[in-house]
This record gives structure tokens, sequence and C-alpha cells, in this order.
């Protein structure tokens, strides 16, 4: 047995790297010039321009205009003349704003509570192996593309105080019914029942298309652990459901807190019940149509607008903690 007795070679140094002067530093391309930025050109802004032209037309320009007139009041002639924060002033002093606030809160809350039914309806309507499925859909969302006058109209007669149908059946229970439409509170109740049902179609369309992206293995896993129906709906249904949810909630929200015309139809404008039941568009109508007051009329448009993207806000930053991507 030999031993080799040589001393072993010490390790060779890593090879010192030079860094260069950006001035003398080859680019990405051969010669060290480095390669021309590509640009589109005006190509893309001409396709996108008439887009832009529309919305810059009937959106912003128009909330430019009307955030400029909300500083102005009006004569009965027309001229707007510069007030300052005279209109803010005013409103904010003004009860009737306050009260058409709680209104609109109390018509959204209300409209808001039909989306858990529209969960469970559209969960029903994708049963597989539901017979007339297709027709229970369409018949449900007939309500959302009829005209809010005409379901207005009908729904006026049926809560008719002396001849409607919701008094003569509930009572069949022995209750008295009151007059619907021309009691304060219950004319509010009656309008956001209405507002309710005609939602119910659009939440259940959007809801059904998101049950159909759940993979079904999930819930045979589930049920093979020997989880319930309602244990699968709690904990398979509603969480994979819950973006489609928080659309839905964004959209009902917005478009409650726009609550007029249905409001308007069912009413009318000579209601005693008016003061006491009108939501902020209303508000808003009443002071530029009715009042003539266009520069109040203006800072209540602002407000509506400020209103409704502080609530959009906080919704997006809530969702995080229950929406899962």
């Amino acid at each position: 047995m030999t031993i080799n007795t040589e001393r072993p070679q010490a390790a060779s140094a890593p090879a010192r790297t030079t860094r260069s002067s950006g001035r003398g530093a080859p680019g990405p391309t051969a010669g060290g010039t480095r390669a021309p930025r590509r640009t589109d050109g005006w190509w893309p802004w001409l396709f996108v321009l008439p887009l832009l032209v529309g919305v810059g037309t009937f959106y912003i320009w128009p909330i430019i205009q009307t955030f400029w007139y909300s500083f102005t009041s009006w004569g009965v002639f027309g001229g707007a003349t510069f007030s300052g924060v005279a209109n803010y002033v005013r409103l904010a002093g003004d009860p009737q704003l306050y009260q058409s606030l709680l209104n609109t809160i109390v018509y959204t809350v209300i409209v808001l509570a039909g989306i858990p039914i529209a969960v469970w309806l559209a969960s029903l309507l994708n049963t597989p192996g539901l017979r007339f499925a297709q027709f229970y859909r369409v018949l449900f969302f007939l309500p959302y593309v009829a005209m809010p006058a005409a379901i207005a109209l009908v729904w006026r007669i049926m809560f008719n105080g002396d001849y409607g149908i919701v008094n003569w059946f509930i009572g069949l229970f022995g209750i008295d019914g009151p007059y619907w439409i021309s009691t304060p509170g219950f004319a509010l109740v009656a309008v956001s029942f209405v507002g309710l049902w005609s939602s119910l179609g659009f939440s259940m369309i959007i809801l059904g298309a998101g049950l159909k992206d759940i993979p079904p293995e999930l819930y045979e896993a589930a049920e093979l652990d020997g989880a319930s129906r309602w244990r699968q709906f709690r904990s398979v249904t509603v969480p994979l459901l819950s973006p489609s949810i928080f659309f839905v909630v964004i959209v009902t929200t917005i478009s409650s807190f726009q609550l007029f015309d249905l409001l308007y139809a069912i009413l009318g404008s000579t209601n005693p019940v008016i003061p006491k039941t009108m939501s902020l568009v209303f508000y808003f109508y009443s002071a530029g149509f009715i009042d003539n007051d266009k520069g109040f009329a203006a800072a209540i448009a602002m407000v509506i607008f400020l209103l409704i993207g502080i609530v959009t806000l906080v919704q997006f930053r809530v969702q995080r903690k229950w929406v899962q991507a």
C-alpha cells in the first residue's frame, strides 16, 4: 500500500469580475448597441377613441358639470351665479336629507336580504335531473326585464287597501291589512318587497352560472366523508360561490341607492307619505324638477355619488376577508 505524499494543490481563487462602466458595456445586441424600443404608435388610440369619447361625453363631463353646478345658485329663468358652499351648508342642515338617507338604507338592506334567498333558489334549480329548470329560470328572470312602470302598476293594485289581493290573503288568517301605499312605514316596506322580488331573477342567473363552475367531485368527496346536504351547502357551495355573491352584492347595492322609478310609479308624486318615504334620488328629483332649485339638486347628486363610491370602496375592502379567490 503506497501513500501519496504529494501536497494537494490549493483551490484556485475565483476569478475576479470587474464591473465595467456603463459607457463601454456591451448591450443586448451585437456591437454594444441597445435594441430600439418598440412603439405601437397612435393606432391603438384610434380604435379606443370612440369609447373614450363616449365615456368622456356621457359620464365624466356630466360629473364635472354637476360638481360645478353644486357651487352655484339658479334663478327662476335660469342663469347660474357662484354661491360657494352655501348649497352644501343648507343640505347638511336639512332633515329631509337624513330621512331620505335612512329610507334608502332600509330599502337597500331589505333588497340585499333577498340574496340568500337567491342562493337557495339557484341551488335548487341547479339540482341534477330537475325537470323544467330552464322554464323556472325564465319565470324568475321575467320581472327583472319587465318595465318598472308595468311592475309598479300591477303591485299598486295588489297593495290596494280595499280590494287588493295582499290584504285578501292575509285576511284569511284574521289579519286586517293596512293601506299599504298610503301609510307611513308600510309604504316603504311595500316598495322594498317589490324591489326584492324583481331583483331575484338577476341574482339567480349570476349565482346559477357560478354554481356550474363548482366541480361536482367536491360534493362527491364531501358525501363520502359523511357531510349532510346542509353541510355541503355551507362548506362547499357558499365559499366557492363567494365571488359571484360579492358581485351580486355590489350591483344590488348600487342599484338600490339609485331607487327612484319604482318608488315614483308605486306611490306617485302627490302621495302624503312621500316626505317620510322618499329616497335620495327622489329627494334630488324633488329639488331639481319640482322646486326648480338646480344648484341644490346638484349638491344632492354629488352627495349620492360620494356615498355610492364610499360604500363600494368599503365593500371591496371587506371582501378580502370572506371572498375566496
